[in-house]
């Protein structure tokens, strides 16, 4: 039997709320030949029970009951058992537009090549914007070919950015708005890390990939659709993710270094490093807000934040100031550890 085009890896845990309109968006897509696989991660029984329904109303849908092991080692059981060309990642909470996967499998196809990127959709707005407004990012304004001696300044652009560009990260880190050739993810043995254990799995099964790969693509248009939900497993506060988010500094380093010079990457992994002092920060403060916690307990947290080494190593050189406005204004408030204005500028931009 011929393999399909596309396998499309689905985890699923106790989003029965939000699984009917994501498992639509993927069977109505105009890209036919595709595989669908859901995978509950130990989801409780009616969520469990409304995969294995749904899995009935299309044969291209296939169900992985497993023990709950987190989103990372989700996806990587439907790996294992994707028999596609390429494999696609979508969140059971989000949804995808219809014409998605057709346009990056013919991109991908008519270029050979081993990945292919595109936008992304912020439905209801992502972290940094008003909630209930969209925002849509294009990363690509025309088909840019990425061949093996270029596949540095894609892994560059997928880490950090340079100091004047809007985003933190040029390119994007999430995988859900990419395809990836299966025949690469199976040779060279690229598989997601837990969540539960560090942080971003994304970037680094990117990073991966990208280290594997012998070309790519990115394509304009924003096809996927992630989705403002209180109830997401990235927007929802940890306590340790500060910690967590060293760790997993560290290991991205040690991933770039072995293939850029340090002199290449670091003004990236900086703009990085910077970037997420101020999510950390931010997150730290809407927590507060939230659970009413005392600006002496705040001051403490944002305090440990704000003068960790990779944190303030990150800014003492780094051209903070040529950073667009906004981030320039809270780097400049890390920087100098300005902690009732930090919170001052979260409040108001958070309003």
């Amino acid at each position: 039997m011929p393999k399909p085009s596309l396998s499309i890896v689905v985890p699923v845990y106790n989003t029965e709320k939000y699984l009917k309109r994501c498992m639509d968006s993927i069977t109505n897509q105009t890209l036919k030949d595709i595989e669908i696989i859901i995978v509950d991660d130990g989801s409780k029984a009616n969520c469990a029970v409304l995969c294995d329904e749904i899995s009935k109303t299309d044969s291209r849908i296939k169900v992985v009951h497993k023990e709950n092991g987190g989103l990372g080692f989700a996806r990587n059981s439907g790996i294992e058992a994707a028999t596609g060309e390429y494999i696609g990642f979508v969140d059971s909470d989000d949804y995808i537009e219809r014409t998605m996967y057709e346009t990056l499998y013919n991109a991908a196809k008519k270029n050979n090549a081993d990945l292919c990127l595109s936008g992304i959709c912020f439905v209801g707005g992502n972290m940094f914007s008003e909630s209930g407004t969209d925002t849509r990012k294009v990363y690509f304004e025309k088909e840019t070919v990425f061949k093996k001696e270029d596949m540095k300044k894609l892994l560059l652009g997928v880490v950090g950015a340079l100091p004047t560009e809007p985003d933190d990260s040029r390119y994007g880190v999430s995988v859900c708005k990419n395809i990836f050739k299966t025949s690469v993810i199976r040779e060279k043995g690229i598989r997601f890390l837990s969540e539960r254990e560090i942080l971003s799995e994304d970037t680094l099964f990117m990073v991966d990939y990208i280290k594997s790969a012998e070309s790519a693509l990115g394509v304009p248009g924003a096809y996927y659709c992630y989705c403002r939900n209180e109830d997401s497993l990235s927007k929802a506060y940890k306590k340790d993710r500060f910690e967590k988010s060293i760790v997993f500094l560290d290991e991205l380093e040690k991933r770039i270094a072995d293939t850029v010079k340090k002199d290449e990457y670091e003004i990236y992994l900086d703009r990085l490093i910077q970037g997420f002092g101020r999510i950390l920060c931010s997150q730290e403060i809407m927590h507060a807000r939230d659970e009413k916690t005392k600006f002496s307990h705040l001051k403490k947290r944002l305090k440990e934040i704000c003068t960790e080494d990779k944190i303030q190593n990150a800014l003492k050189l780094y051209p903070w100031y040529r950073l667009p406005v906004k981030q320039a204004a809270f780097a400049f408030t890390v920087k100098y550890k300005l902690f009732l204005l930090q919170k001052l500028m979260v409040i108001l931009r958070d309003r």
